[in-house]
């Protein structure tokens, strides 16, 4: 009994080492990604105009706090940050007041409204999402390349997504 219990111990603390191996091979995954990303805004920033450069430094910014976490009704892009808290506190960072929750962002953030397809998304817009009943619960920021940077949920904190993650609702431009 003694060395099932042993072989079993052995099997578990295995299996936990594995896991955490994976979730930390996930977040470096993760950070990679968002230093490729900042690299190629980087790249583009140099060909830029004034306007173009600032929205791809906001970008870049942003990506510096994928990894971590997530905490619904934050705004700490440290100590954990909701979706709107995110993006507020990144534009904040730049001398841009916007509105703290999702739903009031997509109204009124920035000067104007974009359609949210990659045709017309620039680096720094904000894009909205809706639940089943059609309310704005969730806003991410476009990074360029078909990505974005957001506070997705707990689980995952601050991550990079693909654009395609969900069918956005609407998109907002901050800046000029």
């Amino acid at each position: 009994l003694r060395k099932l219990a042993e072989e079993e111990a052995a099997r578990k603390a295995a299996a936990e080492a594995k896991k955490k191996a994976e979730e930390e091979a996930k977040k470096k995954a993760e950070k990679e990604e968002a230093e490729a990303a900042k690299k190629l805004l980087e790249q583009q920033a140099a060909l830029a105009t004034d306007s173009a450069k600032l929205r791809q430094e906001v970008a870049s910014y942003a990506l510096n706090f994928v990894g971590n976490p997530y905490k619904w009704g934050g705004t700490s892009l440290t100590k954990g940050a909701d979706c709107s808290g995110f993006v507020q506190s990144i534009y904040k960072q730049f001398g841009y007041e916007i509105p703290r929750v999702s739903k009031d962002q997509a109204k009124s953030a920035g000067y104007t409204n974009v359609k949210p397809d990659l045709d017309h998304l620039l680096p720094g817009d904000l894009i909205f999402y809706t639940n089943k009943k059609g309310v704005v619960d969730d806003v991410a920021m476009y990074i360029g390349d078909g990505k974005l940077v957001h506070a997705a949920n707990q689980k995952d904190g601050i991550k990079v997504s693909s654009y395609k993650t969900r069918t956005p609702y609407k998109a907002r431009r901050v800046m000029e």
